[in-house]
This record gives C-alpha cells, sequence and structure tokens, in this order.
C-alpha cells in the first residue's frame, strides 16, 4: 500500500492534478481518499486500494497512446520548401495529397518557427467573411465591419509586410473565399499556400477551366506522394522501436503517416496489456487489423 500511494503522489505531481481529480476519476469522496493516503481511513481500505490501482494502470496506458515526436519526413520538408518559396518570393503555392500525412503538422510547424507567417485552419462552413475574421484575429484588426471594410483593414495591415498566409484544408474554401485570397495576395503582395486534398487543384481551375485568374497565379505546386520506406524507418526510431519492425511497418500503414502513428502507439498499448516486453511482428500485424480502413 505504501508504494502504490507513493505512486500515486508521483502520478498527481508530474501531471499536477489534485486529488479532488483522483477522487472524481475513482468515484469516492475527497475526503476519503485523502484519509486512504494519510493511512488514517477506517472504512473499505481494500475497495480504494483496488480502484487506486486500476486508475494508475488506466492512466500508464494512457500516456502510451500519445502522439509520437514529430519527425522531419518527406511530407514536412517538401511543405517547409513550398512555404519558404511563397514566404521569401511573395508567391502562391499549392500543396496538395491524401488526409492523413502530416500536412497539418507540418504548416503548424512552420508558423511556430516564423512567427510572421499566418495559419488559417478552414473548415466547410468558411465565407470570404470567415476568412476575413480569421485573418483579423490573427492580425489583432478590430473584427468588425462589413466584407469591404473587413478587406480594406486586412490590406492596410498587410500592405508590403512581406507575410506568408497558409491556409490549411484549402479545398473547404468557397469559390468567393479563394476569390478573397488571391486579391489580398494581389494588393498587398504576401506570400499565399494553400494546402490540402487533390481536389483543391479542380477547385482552382474550375470543372472547366473557368477561374484561370486565380489558377495561372500559382507558382509552386507540389504533389505529396504516401510515406516512403525511409520516412518509416525514421518514424520508428523515434518511437523507440526497433528498426527490424520498419518493414512491417511500412506494409501495414498503407503509406499514411496518421495510420503509421496510431498502429505504433496501439501496438505499444497491446504490448503492455500482454504483458510483452516489446512490440514484436506478431504484435504489429494483429493491432493492424483492429484499425478502421479508410480506403
Amino acid at each position: 500500500m505504501d508504494k502504490l500511494i507513493a505512486e500515486l503522489r508521483t502520478f498527481m505531481k508530474e501531471n499536477d492534478v489534485t486529488s479532488t481529480y483522483v477522487a472524481n476519476e475513482i468515484d469516492i469522496s475527497k475526503t476519503a481518499l485523502s484519509q486512504w493516503m494519510s493511512k488514517t481511513y477506517n472504512g473499505d481500505n481494500e475497495k480504494i486500494t483496488d480502484r487506486v490501482s486500476n486508475f494508475l494502470r488506466r492512466e500508464k496506458l494512457r500516456s502510451t497512446a500519445l502522439k509520437l515526436p514529430i519527425v522531419d519526413i518527406s511530407t514536412m520538408m517538401y511543405i517547409k520548401e513550398v512555404a519558404a518559396l511563397c514566404h521569401t518570393r511573395g508567391r502562391i503555392g499549392v500543396c496538395v495529397g491524401s488526409a492523413g500525412l502530416g500536412k497539418t503538422v507540418a504548416a503548424k510547424e512552420y508558423v511556430k518557427k516564423y512567427i510572421d507567417a499566418i495559419l488559417i485552419e478552414s473548415d466547410y462552413s468558411y465565407t470570404a467573411r470567415s476568412l476575413l475574421l480569421e485573418l483579423h484575429k490573427a492580425l489583432g484588426l478590430s473584427c468588425k465591419g462589413c466584407v469591404y471594410n473587413l478587406m480594406e483593414e486586412v490590406v492596410e495591415k498587410l500592405q508590403n509586410s512581406g507575410r506568408l498566409i497558409i491556409i490549411d484544408e484549402a479545398e473547404n474554401l468557397r469559390r468567393e473565399a479563394l476569390e478573397m485570397t488571391r486579391r489580398i495576395h494581389d494588393k498587398t503582395g504576401v506570400g499565399l499556400l494553400l494546402i490540402g486534398r487533390e481536389v483543391l487543384l479542380q477547385n482552382l481551375r474550375g470543372r472547366q477551366n473557368q477561374y484561370d485568374q486565380l489558377y495561372s497565379r500559382v507558382m509552386y505546386k507540389k504533389h505529396l506522394g504516401n510515406l516512403a520506406m525511409n520516412d518509416v524507418i525514421t518514424i520508428v526510431a523515434k518511437s523507440g522501436l526497433s528498426t527490424d519492425l520498419a518493414k512491417t511497418f511500412y506494409g501495414c500503414c498503407k503509406g499514411n503517416t496518421r495510420r503509421l502513428e496510431h498502429l505504433i502507439c496501439n501496438s505499444i498499448v497491446v504490448a503492455q496489456i500482454n504483458d510483452r516486453e516489446e512490440v514484436d511482428e506478431s504484435i504489429v500485424k494483429e493491432t493492424s487489423k483492429m484499425l478502421m480502413d479508410k480506403e
């Protein structure tokens, strides 16, 4: 019991959680937990011991399932390169690829490194006004007025600033919002990088190439392919697993970064649940069968 109490105190300190949080998680009163930890509880100590033990086992598994360290794989490098060109040359670039390749992570890493870069993460509801409001928030502007006034403030703030606007999941932008990005680029000279799935290119051109005014301004274009074997080796090594498993992971992840991340984390959890000392090929293959096939 002393060891378990020590483990709980360590967990609470390392994760900055209170006894109230733990008590709620294991469905007992804060007073009962505090008395149990001080060994003055006169009730069913075994019951609390079992609940605390279960709680710590669960939290250990949960911590194992955290995201893997960010790794400079091909997707990351390509997006960084195109972003840098758009940023320094004041041009428009497009990076497209299937879902789950790590495009969003790459964009976020770029804006972390270059604080004058702005990242807008769009969704299906984005209109031209929605886009302008997001830019207003990022630029510290008023967020008030009609579309015309919002646009004027954005243009004035960005004029000859040398900044970069990155729009992730840009295939979600409606036509008027896409046109708005072109106008902002034309009027301010800032770089613009649009990131999304392959359909983004069709949205830029139009089904009958009726939107050439926007598409013709694209200077840089990169199609992002699936994970390469070298990428998988790098990710597996960073995860702390043997690179001997890289070939198995490569075959099971179907070239998708997100699937590989889930596969590695879940394989580690499955190994722990089954009291296996390390992840092996059989665990990877069995865990792969549990993942939903997105194709």
